[in-house]
């Protein structure tokens, strides 16, 4: 680089890093040297003269990879969107137990320059940590006032008192609340919020129903709440604590005949995107993921430049986003000085994948190196060398080590692994449009596979071919990964050549990308089930509403499963004798609003479609919302059919193809390990099964 701009290499240094001065000739020549050269600062190289790694760590609870968790699963991509903009890259650690193992590892290994926290307790023991080692960090969520207010939140009271203050003035007086019951503050702000609505419009919280639920109780709870033998007892508004929960409520008022936005007022907490997708549209409390986001890297990166400061905690505001749910004309939440010991016992016990199994805590039968040891009858070294695949070991011992380990249910510490290899194992996740439901779940489960095989995650999110390759350049010069998963991102063949050229493996997840291993499910064939099912019904009037095509990989992000998709109702309806005709078959931007529009301009033409089959579930959940502003019954008068089997199809009774979203981003995962271990993998292209879902959107045909 020196050599081609004729400069000295600090005044090339100077320039890429933005030190020292430099003239403007200077500095030219060496950006057009960067260009010709295809030039990337290595990564490496750059932490040791910085002192930074360009890396923040995101220690994720469990919790937020359950396909519900919508809200925080937003956060996700925000926080990972929010780093990309300050050129940092974004850690993603799921610990199993304790989380300060893991972050023990990064901070003695110097893998990170700082924390970013979510789901935050009065007292955590991981801002005690983070704090102790004077290690940077910013959290969404409230941390004790004994503890530094690095943090960002929401006023969850306030959220839920304007949610109540709407539902009472739009008419409606008996209202009841459905929350979470749960030791979390922002749980026992919002049911506080409830009764201060009640309070300002002047109604009585005695006479309020206040269920607290779990998500094991909820449907039933909800249930006996709306089934009150006479209609003047029976609530005709329900505020809850979050979409999810409002989703609850809308299918049980479905099976019981009641119609939201009219009998029932319904309202929700978050703002995500599961709640756009709702029909009719949910009144929701929104939370800015995106502005907090933005603020809790900010925090992060004030410390870092800054050194830790005084500064106080913010408040972000929220917004009640109004929808057609409320469009129509007890029990006390516990307190918080009532909390037993074990309810204030250490919150890492929130981060098991379940709480109690025959009575006994789940972080209590953790088993160690040492019980495996104990049960082999060898020494705990032996167990290390054998489950590291070290050698030095008669094949007897190995094979007692073995049974014993697959015995007790022992897991390898990640921890203790990273320590003894010296370095951390990465796998980056190259993501297109991580907020989509479909997505969302693809990623959770890899998440979940990475973390049980010791890996560490980068998370990239793309929205544009600009995004990618972005993401692309700032990835492969740096070696920051050992392998990528792309998840519903095409590659073409020279994006693939140079990760080869790398030596970093590469596996796809529902995308076609030539030569790696790929796991996908076939979209023609799930096409053609979706309107032979339809045909069946009898119904020969089908539109179609999908995704507009998009260009290949490099230039485009090069989707095809709007278009397979497509293809597939083509031969369906081909292969039963009926014409495709182009007047029935819309396109463009994916979402669910656009896919309304499409729908509502199919169904006030003079020869509407009898049924129609959407290329998603999202666009499908448009269509209904089409219909039933048009007041056309469905299924009565129109059919409906989505793709994906999103968790809101079953509250919403959607018929739909299901594809097997979690499994594929588990086994996307999986292969990658394999790879990344040596192993060949085989076949090169999985495919996953894929099945009708026959619910109540569809019907047969009334003419």
């Amino acid at each position: 680089m020196a050599h081609a701009a004729a400069v000295s290499r600090q005044t090339v240094s100077n320039v890429l890093n933005g030190s020292g001065r430099v003239g403007d000739a200077a500095r030219a020549r060496v950006l057009t040297a960067v260009e010709a050269l295809g030039y990337y600062p290595h990564h490496g190289a750059r932490s040791l003269r910085s002192r930074r790694t360009r890396q923040f760590a995101y220690v994720m609870p469990q919790a937020q990879l359950l396909p519900g968790n919508y809200i925080m699963q937003q956060f996700l991509q925000s926080l990972a969107a929010a780093c990309a903009r300050r050129s940092y890259s974004l850690v993603i650690v799921v610990p199993e137990a304790d989380p300060r193992d893991e972050m023990r590892r990064l901070i003695a290994s110097r893998s990170v320059d700082a924390f970013l926290l979510s789901e935050l307790q009065q007292d955590d023991p991981r801002v005690k940590l983070l704090t102790q080692a004077q290690m940077p960090f910013a959290c969404f969520g409230r941390t004790g006032p004994a503890l530094p207010q690095n943090w960002v939140d929401i006023d969850n009271r306030g959220g839920v008192a304007a949610a109540v203050e709407h539902v009472l003035a739009r008419g409606f007086g008996r209202i009841a609340y459905v929350g979470y019951r749960t030791p979390n503050r922002w749980d026992t702000e919002r049911a506080a919020g409830f009764r201060d609505g009640l309070a300002a419009g002047g109604a009585s919280a005695d006479r309020a129903d206040m269920l607290l639920v779990d998500d094991a109780s909820a449907r039933g709870k909800i249930r006996s709440l709306l089934s009150a033998s006479r209609p003047e007892l029976r609530p005709d508004a329900v505020v809850t604590s979050s979409d999810r929960l409002a989703g609850v409520v809308y299918s049980v008022a479905a099976e019981l005949r009641l119609r939201v936005g009219q009998d029932l007022a319904v309202t929700g907490f978050d703002g995500s995107a599961a709640a756009a997708l709702m029909h009719p549209r949910l009144t929701t409390v929104a939370i800015p993921v995106d502005d907090i986001a933005r603020q809790v890297v900010a925090r992060a990166l004030r410390q870092l430049d800054h050194a830790p400061g005084r500064e106080p905690g913010e408040l972000v505001p929220v917004t009640l986003r109004l929808g057609e749910s409320t469009g129509g004309p007890g029990r006390a939440p516990e307190s918080p000085a009532a909390r037993s010991e074990d309810d204030a016992a250490p919150m890492w016990k929130r981060f098991q994948r379940a709480a109690l199994a025959a009575g006994v805590p789940a972080a209590d039968r953790r088993v160690t190196i040492a019980d495996v040891a104990a049960d082999a009858g060898v020494g705990v070294g032996t167990v290390s060398r054998v489950l590291n695949g070290s050698g030095q070991v008669r094949e007897s011992t190995m094979r007692a080590v073995l049974d014993s380990s697959d015995r007790l249910g022992y897991r390898p510490s990640h921890a203790a692994a990273t320590l003894v290899r010296g370095s951390p194992r990465t796998v980056a996740l190259i993501v297109a449009h991580m907020t989509r439901p479909s997505t969302v779940v693809r990623v959770a489960s890899a998440l979940a596979v990475l973390e049980e095989q010791g890996y560490d995650a980068i998370v990239y999110n793309v929205d544009s071919p600009a995004e990618r390759d972005r993401h692309l350049e700032a990835l492969l010069p740096t070696h920051r990964a050992d392998g990528v998963l792309a998840i519903c991102l095409p590659l073409s063949r020279g994006q693939l050549g140079q990760f080869a050229r790398a030596g970093v493996a590469v596996v796809s997840v529902d995308a076609a990308s030539p030569g790696v291993p790929q796991t996908t499910v076939d979209d023609v064939a799930g096409g053609r089930l979706a309107t032979g099912h339809l045909i069946a019904l009898g119904h020969r009037r089908i539109g179609f509403v999908g995704d507009m095509p998009h260009r290949k990989p490099p230039v485009g992000l090069g989707f095809t499963s709007s278009a397979d998709r497509q293809r597939g109702y083509r031969r369906a309806l081909a292969a039963a004798g009926i014409g495709a005709e182009d007047g029935l078959i819309r396109l463009g931007p994916h979402d669910a609003a656009v896919a309304a529009e499409h729908a509502a301009r199919l169904l006030k033409s003079p020869d509407p479609p009898s049924a129609i089959f959407a290329a998603s579930d999202t666009q499908a959940i448009g269509v209904l919302a089409a219909a039933d502003r048009l007041g056309v019954a469905v299924p009565g008068e129109l059919s409906v059919v989505g793709f994906d089997d999103i968790e809101s199809a079953a509250f919403l009774d959607l018929s739909t193809v299901r594809q097997p979203l979690a499994r594929s981003g588990t086994e996307g995962a999986r292969r990658l390990c394999a790879v990344l271990r040596g192993e060949r993998v085989a076949p090169l292209r999985q495919e996953l099964p894929i099945e009708l879902m026959a619910r109540g959107s569809s019907a047969r045909a009334r003419r």
